[in-house]
């Protein structure tokens, strides 16, 4: 680390994360998918590093971490290490420790451009006709429902290659909702959630994205924003209650409102084998397992078959805030890729776009992209297929 924390900060941390709790049965670095796909890493031994030795954590240590949540949900004492590592990384950051950034930075730089006050921005030239796009310039453009895009349409661009169309999966979401009776408006300038800077550290720049976005919410007077992002989702429903005050938003998945409002769904066309991937953020962070199943299970023509560890026990993609993207990373990719081919099955769904980026490049990397499983996000696959509200 550039600057050790304070001993004052780090008993601060032990407390409010329960790392006391541990009791070095090691469950934590059995079950760690960073360790298990070959790095050198135990979230047991940093702990006790710390509470027993006052040794400051390493930056390996501090970024290695992809704060997937499986340490924690098989932890006997309820330790919250992916919070723990969080707290550190905050404290880190502010003593000028970084990580190294994938892909040139560019998303980082993305997030910083997305904070500027000044920022306009040209992101809405994807949608359909019907859907009303609310300039915050205009006061008169006010609607109870948004719909929340998220960075997706930057994401189409800087990973062009990968011919994914992320926007599908919006197109679907907002087709879908439509068809549930809710047409919401999206925002022309909304900002980056802000969920990377968050877990990377940066509080500032994760402080000033979620003001801009409430800015926009208030000035929209809006009473429900819908959000596809497994990571956008759990933001907003955990991280923004400090810049939320005075606002009543109530934020919605667009899939558990799915599962819940619609699950009367028409068939598709033929017969369709799919496997499902619980993203970290949609699973263990969000706890939603059986709202995808339920819609899944609600549509004739389509069968779901589970892959070997699935729902809670589901294995991290490899990297979630673009940082430290490496050989384990990929390991983890392909045993993914790996684990859902051998369901036998035509395509593998998520929620989670940022997971179909980091397969589809692992994918690229070993010469399967033509080959391999298909990768689709659920709202887009549905909504491609022609799924609709019967």
């Amino acid at each position: 680390m550039a600057k050790a924390p304070s001993a004052e900060k780090v008993r601060e941390i032990i407390k409010r994360t329960t790392a006391y709790l541990c009791i070095d049965c090691s469950k934590c670095t059995g079950s760690c998918p960073v360790g298990k796909a070959g790095s050198v890493y135990s979230p047991r031994a940093l702990v006790q590093h710390l509470i027993l030795e006052g040794r400051d954590p390493s930056e390996t240590d501090l970024w290695r971490c992809l704060t997937c949540g499986l340490c924690r949900e098989r932890c006997p004492s309820n330790v919250d290490f992916p919070g723990f590592i969080h707290a550190l990384r905050e404290v880190a950051f502010d003593g000028g420790s970084r990580p190294q950034d994938t892909h040139g930075g560019t998303l980082k730089h993305l997030m910083h451009l997305m904070a500027d006050p000044r920022l306009r921005q040209m992101r809405t030239d994807w949608l359909p006709d019907w859907v009303e796009v609310l300039d915050d310039r205009e006061e008169k453009d006010r609607s109870d429902d948004v719909y929340f895009v998220g960075c997706a349409p930057y994401f189409d661009i800087v990973f062009e290659d990968f011919a994914l169309d992320l926007m599908a999966t919006h197109k679907g979401a907002l087709g879908l909702l439509r068809g549930c009776g809710v047409t919401p408006a999206v925002l022309a300038n909304e900002r980056c959630c802000g969920h990377d800077a968050l877990w990377t550290g940066d509080r500032e720049l994760f402080s000033e994205l979620a003001r801009r976005n409430v800015g926009l919410f208030r000035k929209t007077g809006a009473k429900r924003v819908f959000v596809s992002c497994p990571e956008g989702y759990y933001t907003f429903t955990h991280d923004y209650g400090e810049y939320l005050d005075g606002l009543d938003i109530e934020f919605v998945n667009t899939v558990k409102f799915l599962a819940q409002e619609g699950p009367a769904l028409t068939a598709i066309d033929g017969e369709t084998r799919v496997t499902y991937h619980d993203s970290c953020r949609m699973g263990r962070f969000s706890g939603l397992y059986d709202e995808p199943r339920k819609i899944i299970g609600s549509v004739g023509g389509l069968s779901l078959t589970e892959m070997e560890f699935s729902r809670e026990q589901a294995p991290c993609c490899g990297s979630n805030l673009w940082v430290s993207c490496d050989s384990i990373s990929k390991k983890m990719q392909y045993d993914l890729l790996d684990a859902a081919r051998a369901t036998g099955c035509e395509i593998l769904l998520t929620a989670c776009d940022k997971c179909r980026i980091h397969l589809a490049c692992a994918q690229m990397e070993n010469g399967s992209v033509g080959n391999g499983i298909k990768t689709e996000n659920i709202l887009g696959f549905l909504h491609r297929k022609g799924v609709r509200k019967s």
